[in-house]
């Protein structure tokens, strides 16, 4: 928490400055002004690191401490101006890849389709897989769309998979509905399922 309003305009940061360990810095109020009381600034440095390790065993005064030299190694605040802070640490934030991820997702993702067709993945960690939050939310409205319609019409695991992840080339009618970013359509429940002409149209925005 510093105690100056309008530190700079933008939601985060990025750092690339080898001397310190902060990876980013999440600016709150450029979020939304209601997440902070008025006439303060509230900012996140974000670590990243494993369970474990140095960083996630240092005691919270330690990291406070870090956090305050490294914030004013990169110019942002004076440290003289932070009047509060705490600690938080967040297992498993990011779905880690190695070689075999991509098979190893897939074996999963058949046993679960084949032995538990009601349960549903969902989200970054749910699906193990790098998803904005944003995407995450999209899988999600779509998993409730195919849930309402009792099928999997829409397909989850291609939400995020834009073309610019596909290699080029692809002429296909499926691999051009790939290429595009999905986004909610209008679906149709069988007309049993409200009688012989009922139906329910959802939209989701």
């Amino acid at each position: 928490m510093v105690n100056k309003p309008d530190l700079f305009p933008d939601n985060w940061i990025y750092i690339h400055d080898p001397a310190v360990k902060v990876g980013r810095v999440q600016n709150f109020r450029s979020w939304s002004p209601e997440m902070v009381p008025a006439g303060m600034s509230c900012l996140g440095l974000e670590y990243f690191c494993f369970e474990g390790d140095n960083l996630w065993n240092a005691s919270d005064a330690d990291l406070v401490a870090l956090a305050k030299k490294e914030i004013a190694h990169i110019g942002l605040i004076d440290p003289k101006d932070v009047v509060d802070a705490c600690v938080v640490r967040q297992p498993k934030a990011y779905p880690v890849y190695d070689e075999e991820y991509r098979d190893n997702v897939m074996m999963i993702r058949l046993n679960i389709e084949q032995s538990y067709p009601n349960l549903h993945l969902v989200g970054r960690n749910g699906m193990h897989k790098y998803n904005n939050q944003d995407h995450a939310m999209m899988t999600a409205m779509l998993t409730a769309q195919n849930i309402l319609v009792g099928q999997r019409v829409h397909n989850v695991w291609d939400v995020n998979e834009d073309a610019e992840y596909h290699e080029a080339g692809a002429s296909s009618a499926e691999a051009a509905l790939r290429s595009e970013r999905l986004v909610p359509q209008r679906v149709k429940l069988p007309a049993d399922n409200f009688g012989s002409n009922g139906s329910l149209t959802t939209t989701v925005r």
